[in-house]
């Protein structure tokens, strides 16, 4: 999506023009039986989505050139993250028009990384965990909806969040604020969206209006709960929703995140511990990204902060996976717009303990 204008308190009175409301004061977690959780609904979603049964149909792959980049001067690169450590860089490019804009991410079981593009397609982004390296191979699928056609034009297609369990991809959009569901390993570029998720424009439990452009930018499932993340600010928190079992999306089910007044982009959770992502945009110093981790308890560790003079663009993806070595390792990916002026960068780390 296009970069936000909000910089936190530096920029208070931006933020007040387009991030009214206020924090509910009590959170009430959703019971059990009242959330919606994906194993209820796998099947009805493979049929839905794979009418035809299994069938990989068209994906677009070429070759992704991907050229190291450094993050910056050692000890300015330790400073600014605490709690993990630069494992390597690179900028993507490729051929085809249609690469580019790259938000939600997840690591495959096969290693590799799965995008969304906002552009309206899952890109797959070749990578050897083991190398630590891209593979210099992708593959691009365009998202169809629920009759099977590609979706078009950014207020269908502008898809920002992803989700991966299984066999089901979930993905997140803004402007045509959902959540829809895909078959993608069952029918390949043929699965058809289904729909888990509508979210209003201004949700009774958010208390606010959403903006075109400031909506279900992340998403995620922790402890088998979806939850929807807003590219806002709110009391300089940034807003989490959990989808109920009805399908409708509760703002006042869990604690918001403390994003240092930054907008919320992206979410992961693995092991009960929730990585936030959060960017914003000044015209004049670029972009300032966050990148923390929630756990179980509430408390929150910044795990490093990210801006000039440091190798920084508009990041909005983040996803983190364990290694068979025990290593906990997290990657960004950064959202070029599909500008000539930005970059498709993808960094990884390796996160520290906490304590350590």
């Amino acid at each position: 999506m296009r970069v936000s204008a909000c910089m936190g308190l530096a920029l208070s009175a931006l933020m007040a023009c387009s991030c009214r409301g206020a924090a509910p004061e009590q959170f009430a977690p959703l019971p059990d039986e009242n959330v919606w959780r994906l194993a209820d609904h796998r099947q009805d979603i493979i049929r839905q989505s794979c009418p035809n049964g299994p069938d990989d149909g068209f994906e677009l792959s070429f070759l992704l050139s991907a050229e190291p980049v450094s993050l910056g001067e050692p000890d300015a690169v330790a400073k600014a993250f605490p709690g993990m450590d630069f494992l390597g860089g690179w900028t993507l490019s490729a051929s085809p028009s249609s690469f580019g804009g790259l938000s939600g991410l997840k690591v495959m079981t096969s290693g590799n990384l799965l995008a969304i593009s906002d552009g309206g397609a899952f890109v797959e982004i070749g990578f050897d965990q083991d190398a630590l390296a891209p593979t210099e191979r992708a593959d691009l699928a365009f998202l169809r909806d629920e009759s099977g056609e590609i979706l078009t034009g950014k207020l269908a297609a502008d898809a920002e969040g992803l989700e991966l369990s299984g066999d089901i991809a979930l993905v997140s959009f803004e402007r045509h604020h959902r959540v829809i569901a895909f078959a993608r390993d069952i029918c390949g570029s043929n699965a058809r969206a289904v729909p888990v998720a509508e979210i209003p424009d201004a949700p009774p439990s958010l208390g606010s209006s959403i903006r075109n452009n400031s909506g279900a930018e992340a998403l995620s499932m922790q402890s088998g709960r979806l939850m929807i993340g807003l590219e806002s600010v709110i009391d300089q928190l940034g807003p989490v929703a959990v989808v109920d079992a009805g399908g409708e999306v509760q703002f006042a089910a869990r604690p918001w995140l403390d994003g240092e007044g930054l907008p919320l982009v992206g979410l992961d959770a693995l092991d009960g511990t929730l990585f936030s992502l959060h960017r914003a945009y000044n015209p004049l110093t670029g972009n300032s990204i966050l990148v923390s981790e929630t756990a179980d308890d509430g408390t929150m560790r910044v795990l490093g902060r990210l801006s000039k003079p440091l190798t920084v663009d508009n990041f909005e993806g983040i996803a983190v996976v364990d290694r068979p070595d025990g290593e906990r390792r997290l990657f960004i990916i950064a959202d070029d717009n599909f500008s000539d002026r930005q970059q498709t960068l993808l960094f990884a780390f390796r996160l520290r303990p906490r304590g350590s």
